[in-house]
C-alpha cells in the first residue's frame, strides 16, 4: 500500500557548523547542509534522493563554494549526479609519482571553477545509462618560489581549460543512498577531453567503482570497495588520478601522490555501538603510477582507521561520521561528514 503522502516528509535538512583551523587557511567557518528528499511521496519504487550544499570562510581570505546532488525521478526512470562548486583554496603540491618525496613539499595558491553532471536512463531495474559532461577551470595559478609548478615541470602548471564529455553506466542497488546495508554498486564511466570541447588539454578519463554490501546481522554490515581512475594521454597536474580523501584512503592528504594511473581497495565493518550510537573499522591500500605496468604489491600504501557514528535522521537512517585513519610514513587524517564514506 502507498504511503500517505500527507504524513511522508518531503524534505530533510541536517545543518552542521564548520568550524576548524589549517596552516594553511587559519582558522575558518562555514556550514555543511544536507537535504533528503522525497520527490514521490507515494512512489514506493523511488529511493530518496539528496543534495548537499557547502560554504567555507577562511582568514586567509579563502572561500569554498560548493553544491552536489543525487536525484531519482518518477519510479526511478532517470538518474541525475552531479556537483558544482567555486574554489579559492590553497593545497600542498609534492610532485607527480608514487614516490613523491616529502621534501618537494610547497603550497599552491589558485581558484578553481569545477562542474560534474549527468543525466541517466533505467535500462532495467537499478541499471542506468546515460551521458556525462565534465569540465575544470583552473587560473590565479601561484605556484611557491623556486618550486616545481613555477619552474613548469607539470602539464598545466599555469592554469586552464579541461573540459570533456562521456558516458557513464550505473549499478545501483544500495538500498539507501547514504547508509547502504545491502547489495552493492558499480559504475564505469569514459569521458573524452580535448578542443573540441573547448578543452586546453587532450586527454581520456576512465573511472571505476565496484562496491558490495553483506548483512551480517542487526546493523552490521561488511562492506567492501575496490577504485580505479586510469587516463590515456596528458592531463594536466590538477586532473590527474589523486590519492587520498575523505571516501577513499582515508589517512593521506587529497593529492599527497598523483600520477596518471591510480587504484585502491577497502573493507570496512560497521556495528552499532548503543542507542544511536556505532562504530567502524576499516582497512585498505592503494597505489598511483605513471602506466598500468608500473602498479606492484611492494608499491601499495597502506591505510588503516575506525570512527564513531551518530544517527542524525532516524526516518532516513542517515549518520553523522567522524573517522580517523593512518596511513604510511607519518600521514593521518581526522574526517567529519554526512553519511557512509562509500
Amino acid at each position: 500500500m502507498a504511503p500517505d503522502s500527507a504524513k511522508v516528509r518531503r524534505v530533510g535538512v541536517l545543518p552542521v557548523p564548520a568550524i576548524g583551523y589549517s596552516p594553511e587557511t587559519r582558522g575558518y567557518l562555514g556550514a555543511v547542509a544536507l537535504f533528503t528528499l522525497r520527490l514521490y511521496p507515494q512512489d514506493t519504487l523511488t529511493r530518496t534522493s539528496n543534495a548537499k550544499l557547502e560554504i567555507n570562510f577562511t582568514q586567509n581570505r579563502q572561500r569554498i563554494f560548493s553544491g552536489e546532488w543525487t536525484v531519482l525521478l518518477r519510479r526511478e526512470q532517470y538518474l541525475s549526479q552531479g556537483a558544482v562548486s567555486y574554489l579559492r583554496f590553497p593545497e600542498y603540491f609534492w610532485g607527480v609519482g608514487n614516490d613523491a618525496p616529502e621534501s618537494a613539499k610547497e603550497l599552491v595558491d589558485s581558484r578553481r571553477v569545477e562542474v560534474r553532471a549527468t543525466l541517466l536512463r533505467k535500462l532495467r531495474p537499478y541499471v542506468f545509462v546515460g551521458p556525462r559532461a565534465q569540465v575544470q577551470h583552473l587560473y590565479g595559478v601561484r605556484p611557491a618560489a623556486g618550486g616545481l609548478l613555477e619552474h613548469g615541470q607539470a602539464v598545466g602548471s599555469r592554469g586552464g581549460t579541461s573540459s570533456g564529455a562521456g558516458y557513464e553506466v550505473v549499478y545501483d542497488g544500495r538500498d539507501n543512498l547514504l547508509n547502504p546495508q545491502r547489495r552493492g554498486y558499480a559504475r564505469l564511466a569514459q569521458t573524452f577531453f580535448g578542443g573540441w570541447l573547448g578543452s586546453d588539454f587532450r586527454f581520456t578519463r576512465y573511472e571505476l567503482d565496484l562496491r558490495r554490501y553483506l548483512p551480517l546481522g542487526k546493523r552490521v554490515v561488511l562492506a567492501g570497495q575496490l577504485v580505479g581512475v586510469l587516463h590515456s594521454g596528458e592531463p594536466p597536474f590538477r586532473m590527474l588520478a589523486l590519492l587520498g580523501s575523505e571516501a577513499d584512503m582515508r589517512g593521506y592528504y587529497r593529492g599527497r601522490f598523483r600520477d596518471r594511473q591510480y587504484t585502491a581497495a577497502q573493507a570496512e565493518l560497521r556495528f552499532p555501538v548503543y542507542k544511536r550510537l556505532g562504530a567502524v573499522a576499516f582497512a585498505g591500500g592503494g597505489q598511483v603510477a605513471r602506466t598500468l605496468g608500473d602498479f606492484g604489491l611492494s608499491e601499495l600504501k597502506p591505510t588503516v582507521g575506525g570512527g564513531l557514528r551518530f544517527l542524525m535522521d532516524r526516518k532516513e537512517n542517515i549518520n553523522l561520521r567522524l573517522d580517523y585513519a593512518i596511513g604510511q610514513d607519518g600521514n593521518s587524517g581526522f574526517y567529519i561528514a554526512f553519511g557512509e564514506a562509500f
